[in-house]
């Protein structure tokens, strides 16, 4: 039986976080044939927060593995780090300065959903721009309107994309993405449930 579209967006675990994208209707002629063509036109700004992303998980995992006189070392580099993510978020600010701002429902590895005013039509192909604020990294890739649903309350559509071109490390980045934005929910919920037992 062949795999739908949906079922492949299905794949990707889906986190209900709300981040900044820019969508770009394109035709389907101007989406990059392969990924190769994708990191040619892939703006360097994105390759390069992506790199400095990259380049903090690899340093940060031997440490993990070393003893406890690592621990201070382990929070330094953190702390750098987290300058240089303040850094290239503001950087990367000024990619999301234009006037096709959206904010997801939710994202995983396998896409994004979405509400905007307009409706779009099944098989409509877009350039997106993903901005990932707390990791501070941005994934230019393109996908596809595979659902499309009314929301009668808010007069909204709800938009189901799934990515056609993506870079693998931008994939595996999105899929960590979303992993830590879980994290992050969870400790947040049990926070709040310790503090409402007191």
């Amino acid at each position: 039986m062949p795999q739908t579209k949906l079922d492949e967006f299905k794949q990707y675990f889906q986190i209900e976080e709300a981040i900044k994208v820019n969508l770009e209707a394109v035709k389907p002629e101007q989406v990059p044939a392969n990924t190769l063509v994708l990191e040619q036109r892939t703006p360097a700004l994105f390759l390069l927060a992506n790199e400095v992303n990259e380049l903090e998980q690899s340093a940060l995992r031997p440490l993990r593995q070393l003893s406890d006189v690592a621990d201070e070392l382990s929070i330094f580099l953190k702390a750098q780090s987290r300058k240089i993510d303040l850094i290239m978020s503001h950087i990367l600010s000024s990619e999301h300065d234009t006037d096709d701002k959206l904010l997801t429902h939710s994202y995983g590895g396998g896409g994004l959903i979405l509400n905007t005013q307009e409706k779009y039509r099944i098989g409509q192909d877009f350039c997106c721009k993903i901005f990932l604020d707390y990791d501070a990294a941005a994934v230019y890739c393109f996908a596809q309107i595979i659902v499309t649903e009314q929301d009668a309350k808010t007069n909204t559509y709800r938009q189901t994309l799934l990515f056609t071109q993506v870079r693998e490390t931008d994939q595996e980045l999105l899929v960590r993405a979303s992993l830590h934005a879980q994290s992050r929910l969870l400790k947040l919920k049990a926070k709040h449930k310790n503090i409402s037992s007191l």
